[in-house]
């Protein structure tokens, strides 16, 4: 007879913190996603007991690190509670009230948000499907971490969610690394960009998403509930099976139901047999005991994820080299390295999202993980079949020197690659094959705009943030943000004088400011516009590389109240 099933205890639980901390480290407060259920009530009570045992050890100060919100050693200092009501089921109101009193209870600050569905930019309630709502949800989880002034929100989600999650990518079709489900910690993102309520902006680039309770099974978090007593409510909606895919798989792994065929909509107009993938995965580990198998089947997939993330890490180091802003420039010799098939596929998606126009983090900014398009690229950038010496090659009457083999060549996600020697004196770049001193290399780079055509579109990457900056100031804001072309955050201060010119021509409502491309490299420009009669540019992106084209150290005239950011990630997370 198997024994009892133990609680989690704080020693534990601080183990399983720490594998979360993200690369910014811990900020001064941390939100934990409270539904009201077992999951986030349990994380909620471990998170505020370790927190209170942490803060009975003192750091010396000097390890407390400046800026806001503050990084701080070990582990943050404050813990609080957000709920969001969907407003959407019957047990809304009552799930509402458990997650208050869970706080108060443990001298939490709370904050309950709804979601005003009808009240732009939010739809109807007829029109709420499952994505819908957790987009809508994520919305409000996000403003409210803002409103706490802290940048890290703690998700409940288990292992028991990690095989749900893999089971449901295998039936799509994932590759190991989406088999390797949810991460411990990642980058918040940018959202959507045709989604209004799921857009975070430069913001989410840094904010950050933790989940301790990964490598935990649901039995062990209800057992920390109990031992706790902690009182929590069920989701019904969480048991319905024809209510959602997720749903479906978990009514399978949880009741051992013959009948293994999943709908793959509530209007069940298609449907999958799952138990060809739950045996796939027992087949991955023989030797456990089969109530573990599935968590520790996936527990491989994310331990090989995070093998490939450490080298494409390394030979991202050794390769890159400095280059213009929103670009990146690999040495094609370190690239050589990468042998293995995940981690080529793990470089190439990394660049992608790195240079693309694309919302960090979204699926498109990676080539929309097509297979075919990133095994393209792959044979581009590693190819199968050797290529045959520059002596053997036909001479550019342009160059005087041997043709290049390479091609320029679309990456999808908006890139472009770019191939190039680079020259070691300086590390700067040209489009031919390479003289003495200078190795092979390919940059990366965001796609021309299709015009330099007038219009408020991402297609020519042509912004007019008048209207906004103005609204902003009139309401006393101290700043303006934008980003621009989701590569740029450009800060406008309010809060000193406007230049006189800018002041005057603005208060005529004659003139318009403009954000337009720059170089070759789409790097943001800030313009005067007088009904498109008269134009001044007002502020360039700043950036010097010695050997590279179109730098720019100097400032314009009136540039001194805007700050222009490429805030863009390389990180695997």
């Amino acid at each position: 007879m198997p024994g009892p099933i133990p609680p989690i205890t704080t020693a534990e639980f601080f183990q399983y913190f720490q594998r979360c901390i993200p690369p910014t480290g811990w900020s001064h407060r941390i939100a934990v996603a409270n539904s009201g259920g077992p999951d986030s009530t349990a994380l909620l009570f471990l998170l505020n007991a370790l927190l209170q045992e942490r803060a009975a050890l003192k750091f010396p100060p000097e390890q407390y690190k400046p800026g806001s919100p503050r990084a701080t050693p070990g582990v943050p200092k404050e813990v609080v509670s957000i709920h969001v009501n969907h407003s959407l089921q019957d047990a809304a109101s009552i799930m509402e009230s458990v997650a208050i009193q869970s706080a108060e209870r443990l001298g939490i600050r709370h904050s309950t948000e709804k979601i005003p569905w009808g009240e732009p930019p939010y739809p109807t309630r007829k029109d709420v499907d499952e994505k819908v709502a957790r987009e809508a949800r994520y919305h409000r989880l996000f403003r409210a971490t803002q409103e706490f002034r802290t940048n890290v929100i703690a998700f409940g989600h288990h292992a028991d969610d990690q095989v749900e999650t893999a089971i449901m990518r295998m039936s799509q079709g994932s590759s190991s690394r989406g088999l390797a489900a949810m991460r411990p910690v990642r980058r918040w993102g940018m959202g959507k960009r045709e989604q209004g309520f799921f857009s975070f902006g430069a913001e989410g680039m840094r904010s950050w998403i933790v989940r301790p309770f990964l490598p935990v099974s649901k039995d062990r978090i209800l057992a920390t509930c109990e031992a706790n007593k902690l009182d929590y409510v069920n989701d019904p909606t969480n048991f319905q099976p024809g209510l959602t895919f997720r749903n479906g798989v978990r009514n399978i792994l949880s009741t051992k139901a013959q009948d293994s065929l999943v709908y793959l909509t509530s209007k069940g107009q298609a449907k999958i047999k799952i138990e060809p993938y739950i045996e796939q995965l027992r087949a991955m580990v023989p030797h456990v005991h089969p109530k573990e198998q599935l968590r520790d089947a996936v527990r491989l997939y994310g331990m090989r994820l995070e093998e490939v993330d450490a080298r494409a890490t390394n030979i991202l180091l050794r390769a890159r080299m400095p280059s213009p802003p929103s670009t990146l420039l690999l040495k094609s010799r370190e690239l050589a390295e990468a042998t293995d098939d995940d981690v080529r596929i793990g470089l190439i998606r990394r660049s992608l999202r790195f240079v693309s126009h694309g919302p960090w983090g979204s699926v498109w900014s990676e080539a929309s993980g097509d297979r075919d398009t990133l095994r393209r690229i792959a044979e581009v950038l590693w190819p199968s079949k050797p290529r045959p010496p520059y002596s053997e090659l036909p001479i550019d009457p342009k160059t005087g020197l041997p043709e290049d083999p390479r091609r320029t060549f679309s990456a999808g996600a908006g890139v472009v690659g770019y191939p190039v020697v680079i020259k070691l004196r300086d590390g700067s770049i040209r489009f031919r094959s390479p003289e003495k001193g200078e190795v092979e290399g390919w940059i990366f780079a965001r796609t021309p705009p299709y015009s330099k055509a007038r219009a408020s579109t991402e297609a020519y990457a042509i912004a007019d943030v008048t209207d906004e900056l103005l609204a902003a100031h009139a309401a006393g804001e101290n700043e303006y943000r934008t980003l621009y072309d989701h590569r740029f955050e450009l800060v406008f201060d309010l809060a000193r004088k406007l230049p006189h010119v800018i002041r005057d021509e603005l208060e005529r409502r004659h003139t318009r400011i403009v954000i337009h491309p720059d170089t070759r490299w789409v790097l943001p420009k800030v313009m005067l516009e007088d009904k498109g009669t008269k134009e001044r540019c007002i502020g360039k992106y700043l950036w010097h590389l010695p050997g590279w084209k179109d730098t720019r150290r100097r400032p314009m005239k009136f540039q001194s109240w805007i700050d222009m950011r490429f805030v863009r990630s390389l990180e695997a997370v």
